[in-house]
């Protein structure tokens, strides 16, 4: 990146872009680090090459650890926290240049050659100097290989009916938080059939296999930071070890202690 540069924000530097086909972004986020909403007129492939984010957007929260990348299509507000600080690597990509990626926010698996992608294509953005022809082959094997990864399942919709947001409020402060359904329908004023039927519509799953994803996504954070699964798996609800495992690599495919290595 060129000095003048530095001071510009994302956007600015978009609007000032002519002959660039990917715009790269590089800082250490601190702990607990937490980003405004936000949206841009690019592509972007959002990356921690340590660290994990959490990306809310629209009506789904996103887990990114560093073995994953998440894309956002132009104009999707989002905002991003860092619960123990990440090594924050973004790629913003000219709309009609990666529209064979789809327009749909996914997470991407970052396999050890894509992640060298990332940040060579990234630490070519930032030199400042007009592009060879083999920066342009680079970028060209990044798209290739993230075309080639399937979606993964680190996402959760978010019910956006006005009468739960205190129960997901609630839950999402607390994930180990265990009041049935039927005792969070009578301090809403609901039947527990209206409340099922507002998780269903809205989220595709049930409440309980919704809060369980609530806790296995909470559980990243708290396992990326260091915890023992004994302890991530007490303070995220379960009763046992082995419940939590197992739940855990039902939607993972991998043991909660082998998922960070």
């Amino acid at each position: 990146m060129k000095p003048a540069e530095i001071r510009k924000t994302t956007d600015e530097r978009i609007k000032l872009a002519t002959e660039e086909t990917v715009l790269a972004r590089q800082f250490d986020m601190g702990v607990g680090h937490q980003g405004r909403l936000h949206s841009h007129t690019w592509y972007q492939l959002m990356y921690a090459s340590r660290g994990l984010l959490n990306v809310s957007f629209e009506d789904q929260f996103m887990v990114v650890p560093p073995q994953k990348a998440i894309w956002l299509p132009p104009h999707c507000e989002h905002k991003t926290f860092a619960p123990s600080g990440a090594e924050f690597r973004s790629l913003y990509f000219r709309p009609d240049k990666v529209e064979s990626l789809g327009q749909q926010a996914k997470v991407f698996t970052v396999s050890p050659l894509i992640r060298e992608l990332i940040l060579a294509v990234a630490t070519r953005c930032d030199t400042g100097s007009v592009w060879q022809e083999s920066d342009e082959r680079l970028l060209m094997v990044l798209l290739d290989q993230l075309l080639s990864q399937p979606a993964n399942q680190l996402s959760l919709l978010m019910p956006k009916d006005i009468r739960v947001q205190g129960l997901v409020t609630s839950l999402e402060a607390d994930p180990c938080d265990d009041t049935t359904l039927k005792d969070w329908a009578n301090t809403l004023g609901l039947s527990s059939r209206t409340l099922s039927r507002i998780f269903l519509a809205e989220t595709g799953i049930g409440f309980k296999e919704w809060r369980q994803k609530v806790r296995l996504l909470h559980s990243l954070s708290l396992l990326e930071q260091g915890q023992s699964v004994t302890q991530v798996a007490l303070e995220v609800g379960y009763q046992s070890t082995s419940a939590f495992s197992y739940a855990f690599q039902q939607v993972f495919h991998v043991p909660p202690k082998s998922y960070f290595r």
